[in-house]
């Protein structure tokens, strides 16, 4: 299964959609500090150990502070089967935009 790359328009259209989950990869204290609105933040370090409750009939939208990040789980969660689309640019983008 393939991932998308997306920016900031489709993240905010993707996200509209019921089978959608925000999922923001940054630190906790990153995450406190400011995420998108209905984000659920599962840092990328902890990935791993949370894959198993994250159901493979949902939209993965995945950012981090600059795409990085969002772009590896992107790639690692597409091979086993999970819909991802990573935000290009990251939280910076969304900062922007505000």
């Amino acid at each position: 299964m393939e991932f998308q790359t997306i920016g900031i328009r489709e993240f905010n259209e993707y996200r509209r959609r019921p089978d959608a989950w925000v999922i923001d990869l940054r630190s906790k204290e990153e995450f406190e500090e400011v995420h998108v609105e209905g984000a659920r933040n599962i840092p990328y370090e902890e990935l791993e150990m949370f894959r198993k409750y994250l159901p493979k009939d949902k939209l993965y939208l995945l950012y981090c502070d600059r795409g990085s990040s969002s772009l590896m789980a992107a790639k690692e969660l597409s091979r086993d089967g999970y819909r991802t689309a990573t935000l290009v640019g990251g939280m910076n983008t969304v900062l922007q935009k505000q």
